[in-house]
């Protein structure tokens, strides 16, 4: 009888350790506020469900499950005020294709990691009047000849740059949009004569908007970048776990697994 009233006890005792521990891990998980859009498709979009989507949503997604001590909350700003919202310590990451440029890395904590290729290119009308140019080159100097760029991004930087370090006959000649949409519409109907992009962002840009036939042109890229994570200054025990947890999905297979899961199901869609 002893010896079962004893087993009983411990057994008691154990489930109470362990519903403590439980208790305990959860209120030691850290949240993460996630900063990233809902306009840029297949990036980080709303669904036809009204669901936040896309390929950084779940990059995000399989990161979080890497790092169990942290419980990770999206949420959803205009692309140039996810890093608005970095630099006032509203969110804790920024997941929106960001790209590296000086300017950035002075106020932002960069992943070490890329989690996107970004080689960008030149891209005109097919059949347009600009059809014939080979790269950014033969756009500097003609004032007639305006590049379209989004405001905030990191092709805004690239032609500020360029007109920074380039003579008053070599520059260029760039308007920013806030509607990406309004940005390819004007290219398309000769307002503007080129955008940048890369090549994927190119073709997802013809198959979403029907009569659309943006090419690229030149046989190598203007721009070799990635896209990374950003961070607050000196956030970098989440910027290590973030590259820790990247360097495992590349190496296991997993991002090349979302990458084909999400824009293949994404263009079969459009």
């Amino acid at each position: 009888m002893k010896n079962n009233v004893l087993k009983t006890a411990v057994a008691v005792l154990a489930v109470f350790i362990l519903a403590s521990a439980t208790i305990s891990c959860k209120k030691n998980e850290q949240t993460i506020v996630i900063g990233t859009g809902q306009a840029y498709e297949p990036f980080c979009y709303k669904d036809a469900d009204g669901n936040l989507a896309g390929y950084d949503v779940e990059v995000v997604r399989e990161i979080n499950k890497r790092l169990p001590e942290y419980t990770f909350k999206f949420e959803i700003f205009e692309f140039k005020n996810v890093l608005v919202s970095l630099a006032t310590g509203k969110i804790d990451v920024g997941a929106h294709e960001f790209e590296e440029n000086p300017e950035r890395r002075e106020t932002y904590l960069y992943g070490e990691e890329g989690y996107n290729d970004y080689d960008s290119f030149v891209a005109v009308k097919a059949d347009g009047p600009w059809a014939n140019i080979s790269g950014i080159e033969d756009l500097a100097g003609d004032k007639d000849a305006i590049l379209a760029v989004s405001t905030g991004s990191n092709y805004e930087a690239y032609a500020k740059t360029w007109n920074e370090t380039h003579g008053p006959d070599k520059q260029l000649t760039y308007v920013s949009y806030d509607d990406d949409y309004v940005r390819d519409t004007n290219v398309i109907n000769g307002t503007n004569a080129a955008r940048l992009g890369t090549l994927f962002d190119i073709e997802f840009a013809n198959a979403k908007r029907p009569g659309y036939n943006l090419k690229a042109v030149g046989s190598t890229p203007i721009i070799e970048s990635k896209a990374y994570f950003l961070f607050k200054k000196g956030d970098v025990t989440l910027q290590q776990a973030f590259d820790k947890a990247l360097r495992e999905i590349k190496a296991d297979g997993a991002l090349d697994k979302i990458k084909e899961r999400v824009f293949s199901a994404y263009f079969k869609s459009l």
